[in-house]
């Protein structure tokens, strides 16, 4: 799902365990690197959205976002893991993704799958 704006943004982070791909339409991988995510996160306790910074630039900025693609993982708005560039194989970049948002959901008691 793409957000198109601000607000849809703040909510959709602060509501359970968000997944937040930024992309950009000139920097192909980052696309790839979404529909992986989507592909691959089916059936966890997880919410994957793509906010495409040539559409929302300003939420690039106030996220600190310097690279694309860059993905957030927010579990009820609070940021907990940030993973910047690709490592050029987008299955060990989901991954390190996936790792780390189960030890985070793990940490809160939050169930895995849905």
């Amino acid at each position: 799902m793409l957000i198109i704006n601000k607000e849809d943004f703040e909510k959709e982070k602060k509501e359970g365990v968000t997944v937040v791909v930024f992309t950009a339409d000139w920097i192909e991988e980052s696309k790839r690197l979404y529909e992986k995510m989507m592909e691959e996160l089916e059936g966890f306790n997880c919410k994957v959205r793509e906010v495409d910074v040539s559409i929302t630039p300003s939420i690039m900025d106030e996220e600190k976002v310097y690279m694309i693609p860059t993905v957030k993982v927010f579990i009820n708005g609070e940021t907990v893991l940030v993973q910047e560039g690709t490592t050029g194989n987008l299955t060990v970049d989901v991954e390190h993704v996936r790792r780390a948002m189960k030890e985070s959901m793990k940490k809160r008691n939050i169930p895995l799958r849905s």
